[in-house]
């Protein structure tokens, strides 16, 4: 209990101030339109990832570092869209297109609090930075349960929670991922282009087939081979 009351303590001086949620809409009309797109990234991939702000909120740092140091994306939406990297994105689902349909206007539950966390993060200096700029990695054992850990988590030493007050078994962050540990998956430009390259040919073949069919003509069977006869 004292450990548990110590986090929580921890975690209220960690964090700098939030604004007030009644001020986000005032905040979001100030941004350019490239801001207010970067921010409602930042958003939808904190609220895809967990429904408590104190979570979000340095998975929105953990979002920044790798944006700042261009580890997998240059912006946010590049990071977030990055794939095999944050798993709401990473296959076509009803809930990644809910996810991806939700802007400065929506009214979801908890969407107007992660929108201003994303906000704070991406307007903060970086002097409030929780940790270094290298934690660029996380993960979430409960939703892992069943499920092997990643494979550049499973020699890697995790952050200590007590000054984030975060729960270990909720979250766990990491410094320093050797990238030989997590090795550069495809971009999202290149994964659509593989993609599209694999289409074309499929329809290529079936086109082919479909007009072998309707010209009527048979292919031959093969000529047996004959081999030569034995001399007695």
């Amino acid at each position: 209990m004292h450990s548990r009351i110590a986090g929580l303590l921890a975690l209220v001086l960690f964090l700098p101030a939030a604004h007030p949620p009644d001020d986000v809409p005032e905040r979001l009309r100030r941004l350019t339109p490239i801001e207010m797109d970067e921010v409602l990234w930042l958003a939808r991939c904190i609220y895809s990832e967990s429904d408590r702000p104190e979570e979000q909120r340095l998975v929105a740092w953990v979002v920044r570092n790798r944006k700042e140091t261009g580890y997998r994306g240059d912006t946010y939406r590049e990071v977030v869209l990055e794939p095999r990297q944050f798993s709401a994105f990473n296959e076509p689902s009803a809930r990644r297109a809910y996810i991806l349909g939700l802007n400065q206007n929506a009214d979801a539950p908890g969407w107007r609090a992660a929108l201003g966390i994303a906000l704070d993060v991406f307007q903060a200096p970086p002097k409030d930075r929780p940790f270094p700029v290298t934690v660029r990695h996380f993960y979430s054992p409960i939703s892992m349960e069943g499920r092997t850990p990643p494979r550049w988590a499973r020699f890697a030493e995790p952050l200590d929670p007590a000054p984030t007050g975060i729960d270990p078994e909720r979250f766990l962050f990491f410094d320093g991922i050797d990238e030989a540990l997590d090795p550069e998956g495809e971009t999202v430009t290149e994964h659509i282009e593989r993609r599209h390259v694999s289409r074309r040919a499929k329809v290529g073949r079936l086109r082919e087939r479909m007009r072998s069919r309707l010209s009527g003509r048979i292919r031959r069977p093969a000529r047996p081979r004959v081999g030569r006869l034995r001399r007695n």
